[in-house]
């Protein structure tokens, strides 16, 4: 009986530890993948997606979806971000994967690889030069059997949209011949470049001096036969499979300039590639018409055409041709493009390129200053960041095909120009009254009608806001919105009415609380017939008929009803040769969303009859359809919640009984996950609003947590996100949950000019709300947030000594300088954002000075009692860093605790993963010390002088490490 209790004591040693689930911490970062680039197969049969990790080796993950049966290939690491400027207000790109791609006889697959991460490790430490680090390359999968081949050093590949199994791909250049001189070179400078370097590289890829580009090997390979059948076509640039398969087209860029040229080659052929045009120089974009019966490209200066009935392809527009004004010539600066129909051919016109001065003829004594003048339509820092692009500006003319007769569209004067499908006419917009408006408002144009047979222009409405029109399939109707209301535009004549006045409902934003003019709620374009258009108000979809015929509530009102949000999701079949527009003859396929509960899902809404639309699936989760087959009923969705990972799910377009396919969410097994549920509260004025409250695993009322609080704007419709562990500038929800804090993101309405005041009387209640339900200590409450939500976290606690710590990302601190202030990303002056957007004053400074020292923390610094720390980077290409010094300084002389953490060179978010992983850690070391009483940490306590850093960093990240 002994030896049983020992052998069951030891089995549960045994299980124990495999059961008990622990925190997330920055050593999990790393290993946690996440799925992307996922692809049906044309007949629905298969699945495959990229398995990668936010550092190391991902999966490419084959799965047949009928038997389960999976196939997981290795496809390296994936390389770094690019670091540059950018606009950071808008949602984050798309995560980086590789490329995959189905043979449209459902037979293979074919994706893209990046080098192993130990083969660049290795390569780096060797200091091997650029040329001859690991290159990316090419797998190819023999579906059902799971057989591959890999190919090395491929750039690109292409497969042809309905072409069977043909597969071209371009090897990357060989590695040049290298010196003993160039042997002793160091490698180039990686992800970790100095910010002097990056400069550098910037001003060196800005100086318009452009390096001769050759081309390299394209193979042209048939994937059926057994053993591999591959054509080589030598000193290939670009490259294109016409859809059908039939034809690849590729040009060829050689050192021997003779051999360049376009061919055609024919797969399954043996003939030589023929000849479309050939001789010295450059031919470039290629481009095919819908039909892909014609494709156009470049040649030098000007435009070639090739009937692909035709031998040979002819140029078509050049420097001579009738119609092209003086001093413009054929650029292949823009693009080449066809209408729907074929007949018309539209070509980028524009002045010769200037001659550009080598960067190593400067010389020290050369005079460098910019000129801001009071009459520029930009201001020079604008004017700077649209440098490139004005230098490489082309404006649109048209080729008529079968008139033989070139008409110039765009102008100087008229920049812009959008044909319609049938290239019968188009729309123009014209922003040059307007320009110096975008300093303090927005962006207003004045739109035109351009008769593309004429060039004839007719103005049809003058300062429209943005000056977005769309127009119907066939060319004879425009939808704009503007002043709270969507006009529809005869394009015949340019008559206007207003079209949704008589819908009863504002299909403007009503929740809009910012000085500037509310937006639309949205519409999902014209229906594919152009008989009609759908309008979307803030919870029904409406359609409306071009005949004036009465609107039809396409959801019977239930959104409205049911406070649930419906819009038209369009989940049919995607081809390159679609019509595009609603199919009116089918039931519309809506996501659905509930704004009291957040619980999501599709429904199917007839356009006949009033019947109610009709629940296909619903549940407290975030559904949201991904893609589908485009030959069989198998659409994919993934499915969601705080708690629950986004796993792909196979349905059908009823959505029924969807099937989960993927297992990401075995990763958060070994974890302590938290849950998320929504919170009712009412500010200070009694608005009633929402919070979403994050709580730990194994929550227990009767407990006391640690509250952290979240804010931006309205986050609460969040709660249902999953959201993976991952460094960055903001706390990571999953994170702290699973660390064991309470997570609170409410959300906050606006009174205009009183940004500061609105934040504090609609989080401050929040908090009590949560704090009322008796688990909350209140000794240990702690804030952050970034850049609007900096700037009000920096003025709350100016106000209140709620909070035991706060963290401010990249705040305003003083709006009588920031209101001058650049967005450097964007160029453009910061005036706009206080008078008509985010910061919600309204009036200029010059008109309501107080307003602005009201809302500004620097001027309340000495009532803060709560520790502050502060990041903002010398880089911010938003919000300019000196406002996190001034915040900072203020603070220091009235002896208040604070720190602020420059990461040298890094913009208005920390983009070096590097720094995102120092941030983190000590951003929680900060919350932990003040919430959680863990020690102070040594930076907090001795702070990090001058010439110290570098060591500081390294015992830092080693102590991290362990």
């Amino acid at each position: 009986m002994r030896n049983i209790s020992l052998v069951l004591i030891a089995l549960f040693a045994l299980a124990s530890p495999a059961q008990t689930k622990r925190p997330v911490t920055h050593k999990d970062w790393d290993a946690w993948r996440s799925i992307t680039g996922q692809t049906l197969s044309r007949d629905g049969k298969f699945l495959a997606y990229a398995y990668m990790p936010q550092d190391g080796d991902g999966e490419l993950i084959v799965r047949e979806l009928a038997t389960g049966k999976e196939w997981k290939e290795n496809v390296g690491a994936l390389p770094p971000p690019v670091i540059a400027p950018s606009e950071p207000e808008g949602p984050p790109p798309p995560p980086r994967t590789i490329r995959i791609a189905f043979t449209s006889d459902g037979k293979y697959l074919v994706a893209g690889t990046y080098p192993r991460k130990a083969d660049t490790e290795k390569a780096k430490k060797e200091k091997k030069k650029a040329e001859e680090m690991p290159k990316q390359g090419l797998l190819i999968m023999t579906l059902g059997s799971g057989e591959v081949t890999r190919i090395a050093s491929v750039k690109s590949f292409q497969v042809p949209e309905k072409g069977g199994a043909w597969l071209a791909y371009a090897k990357e250049a060989p590695p040049a011949a290298t010196s003993s001189a160039d042997a002793a070179k160091p490698a180039p400078a990686q992800d970790n470049d100095t910010e002097d370097q990056r400069r550098a590289g910037a001003a060196t890829s800005s100086s318009g001096s452009a390096k001769k580009e050759y081309g390299t090997d394209l193979v042209l390979r048939d994937l059926k036969l057994a053993t591999a059948n591959e054509r080589t076509f030598t000193n290939a640039l670009e490259y294109s499979f016409a859809r059908d398969g039939k034809t690849l087209v590729y040009t060829v860029s050689a050192k021997k300039e003779e051999e360049n040229g376009v061919f055609a080659a024919t797969p399954g052929a043996d003939a030589a590639p023929v000849s479309l045009a050939a001789g010295k120089g450059k031919y470039s974009k290629l481009s095919w018409d819908r039909d892909q019966a014609q494709l156009a490209f470049f040649f030098e200066k000007s435009a070639w055409l090739w009937d692909r009935k035709a031998p040979t392809a002819k140029e078509t527009i050049n420097a001579q041709t009738a119609g092209l004004p003086a001093g413009m010539i054929v650029s292949d600066k823009g693009a080449l493009t066809f209408s729907r129909d074929g007949k018309r051919l539209f070509v980028p016109a524009g002045p010769p390129a200037k001659e550009t001065k080598d960067p190593a003829d400067s010389t020290e004594d050369k005079v460098l200053m910019d000129l801001w003048h009071y009459r520029d339509d930009s201001v020079q820092p604008l004017q700077k960041v649209r440098a490139t692009q004005e230098r490489n500006r082309t404006y649109r003319g048209v080729w008529h095909i079968a008139d033989q007769k070139y008409v110039q569209l765009a102008s100087a004067q008229m920049q812009n120009v959008t044909p319609t499908d049938d290239g019968l006419l188009a729309v123009g917009t014209d922003d040059r009254s307007y320009r110096r408006m975008t300093d303090y408002d927005g962006s207003y144009n004045d739109i035109y009608l351009v008769d593309t047979q004429t060039g004839k222009r007719s103005n049809v409405i003058r300062q429209l806001r943005g000056g977005a029109m769309q127009t119907s399939p066939d060319g004879r109707y425009g939808l704009y919105f503007n002043n709270k209301a969507w006009f529809l535009v005869t394009l015949a004549d340019g008559a206007s009415r207003n079209v949704s006045a008589s819908l009863g409902v504002a299909v403007h934003d009503e929740d809009d609380d910012t000085p500037d003019a509310p937006t639309s709620y949205g519409t999902a374009g014209f229906s594919k017939d152009s008989q009609s258009y759908f309008l979307n108000d803030h919870f029904d979809v409406w359609q409306l008929f071009v005949d004036g015929r009465a609107p039809r509530n396409v959801t019977a009102s239930e959104g409205r009803k049911q406070k649930i949000q419906f819009r038209i999701s369009r989940t049919d079949p995607a081809d390159d040769d679609d019509v595009r527009g609603v199919d009116t003859a089918k039931p519309l396929t809506l996501r659905a969303e509930s704004e009291v509960t957040r619980e999501s899902g599709f429904y199917s809404a007839a356009l006949t009859g009033a019947a109610t639309p009709r629940r296909l699936l619903w549940g407290a989760k975030n559904y949201r359809y991904l893609t589908r087959a485009k030959d069989a009923d198998t659409l994919l969705i993934s499915a969601s919640r705080f708690d629950e990972y986004p796993d792909l799910h196979v349905t059908n377009s009823a959505f029924a009984a969807p099937k989960k396919v993927t297992n990401g969410g075995a990763q958060t097994e070994p974890f302590l996950w938290g849950t998320g549920e929504l919170v009712s509260f009412r500010n200070s004025d009694g608005v009633a609003l929402k919070a979403a409250l994050y709580k730990p695993a194994n929550f227990d009322p009767s407990k006391k947590y640690p509250l952290m609080v979240y804010i931006y704007e309205k986050l609460s419709q969040s709660v249902h996100t999953f959201v993976e562990p991952r460094p960055s500038h903001n706390v990571n929800f999953s994170q702290y949950v699973s660390a064991g804090y309470l997570i609170l993101t409410p959300d906050i309405v606006y009174t205009l000019g009183q940004p500061g005041q609105s934040a504090l009387k609609s989080v401050l209640p929040a908090i009590q709300s949560v704090v009322d339900k008796g688990f909350v200590d209140e000794a240990r409450i702690g804030i952050q947030g970034h850049s609007w939500g900096g700037y009000q976290i920096a003025y709350m606690v100016t106000q209140t000594n709620r909070f035991r710590a706060a963290e401010a990302g990249a705040p305003v601190g003083n709006m009588t300088s920031a209101y001058s202030g650049i967005r450097w990303g964007s160029g453009m002056p910061r005036q706009f954002q206080y008078e008509k957007t985010q910061s919600r004053i309204g009036p200029s400074l010059y008109d309501a000075p107080l307003k602005y020292v009201e809302n500004s923390p620097i001027f309340h610094i000495q009532r803060v009692q709560t520790p502050l720390l502060i990041l903002h980077d010398d880089n911010d290409d938003a919000v300019p860093w000196y406002q996190g010094i001034e915040l900072f300084l203020a603070m220091r002389r009235n002896g208040k605790e604070a720190y602020l953490m420059n990461y040298n060179g890094e913009f208005h978010g920390l983009r070096r993963r590097h720094n995102q992983k120092d941030y983190a850690i000590r951003m929680q070391q900060f919350f932990d010390h003040y919430l959680l009483g863990a020690p102070r940490p040594e930076w907090m306590d001795k702070g990090i002088s001058f010439v110290d850093r570098e060591d500081e960093k390294e015992r830092f990240q080693k102590a991290a490490a362990q």
